[in-house]
């Protein structure tokens, strides 16, 4: 039996998910199996999954979503450790080696996860790693009603054991988002968490410049999120909601203003008018857009830099 099990949910991701499971397969780390549940696709992802063979193993379910796929795919292992790894992700070749690790080193924690740099959805760098400085330890549990901890499915291996006592993850998230937030709040009742400061995952930001998936807010999972909350801590989630649906405009952001310090506008204003998108109210993702029709110099002088804090 091997120790990890790597859950690979899957829908419409021909175009990634080769890359995703090319960076499973070689870890420094031996001892794991690759599961890959195809729920639903409608594309390719089929042809592209069978391609491995006997090298891993693929679900095929209807589309039921997100949190059913990852928990189909646990289902169908035994191992001791379970690794997420999302379809339009890649690890680091260190990813489970080092992960692993820390969890056997910490015996009494119930999850490991990593810091993770960012990319655009054709995959270049964005120079940025997603856990700021004032993030960047393991959560108590309070801090996870406070601010939104920036945990991403992919940079986890967390224990069997509370994954199968938490429940998997709710099934009452049938679109994107939440699902996750909710599972590590849950885990988070059972024990702490690690956290390891090395970016050992490249996380796609898939709304930009060429959309992976249609763009769209959360409210239908932010209901679910909000009434699940309440059910169990008699708590709102709002604050946590909010950062959720800024996440996409500050990251925008930060790729609109890099772009205009490096003279970039078509760039910088392809950025900013999907920061539009996301969030028409705010007056801030208006005045950038029309600064990118400056004269290059006078648009690197007002945009300060590229710095993502500013949002």
């Amino acid at each position: 039996m091997a120790r990890v099990d790597v859950i690979i949910p899957v829908y419409n991701s021909a175009g990634t998910v080769a890359e995703s499971v090319e960076s499973a397969l070689g870890q420094t780390f031996t001892d794991f199996d690759v599961i890959a549940v195809d729920d639903g696709s409608t594309d390719t992802s089929a042809e592209v999954l069978s391609r491995y063979g006997a090298g891993i193993t693929v679900l095929a379910q209807p589309n039921r979503g997100l949190s059913a796929a990852r928990n189909a795919g646990v289902r169908l292992g035994s191992a001791e450790y379970l690794a997420f790894l999302d379809a339009d992700d890649i690890w680091e070749p260190e990813m489970l080696e080092h992960t692993v690790a820390a969890l056997d080193r910490s015996p009494h924690s119930v999850l490991a996860y990593t810091n993770v740099t960012v990319v655009d959805s054709a995959g270049r760098p964005l120079n940025a790693a997603l856990v700021s400085n004032s993030l960047g330890r393991a959560p108590q549990l309070e801090d996870l009603f406070v601010s939104l901890w920036p945990i991403m499915p992919s940079a986890v291996v967390m224990r069997r054991g509370v994954f199968d006592a938490v429940g998997g993850f709710s099934e009452a998230f049938r679109g994107l988002g939440y699902e996750d937030v909710f599972m590590w709040m849950r885990a988070r009742e059972l024990g702490e968490f690690v956290y390891l400061p090395e970016s050992l995952v490249r996380w796609r930001f898939s709304a930009f410049p060429h959309p992976l998936k249609r763009v769209r807010k959360e409210r239908d999972s932010a209901k679910v999120f909000e009434g699940l909350v309440r059910e169990r801590w008699h708590r709102s989630a709002a604050r946590l909601i909010k950062a959720r649906e800024r996440a996409p405009r500050s990251i925008l952001g930060y790729i609109g203003l890099r772009a205009l310090a490096e003279g970039n506008r078509t760039t910088a204003r392809n950025a900013f008018a999907l920061a539009i998108r996301f969030d028409p109210w705010r007056l801030r993702n208006y005045m950038r857009y029309l600064r990118t029709f400056l004269p290059v110099t006078a648009a690197r002088v007002l945009s300060g830099g590229s710095r993502a804090a500013r949002g």
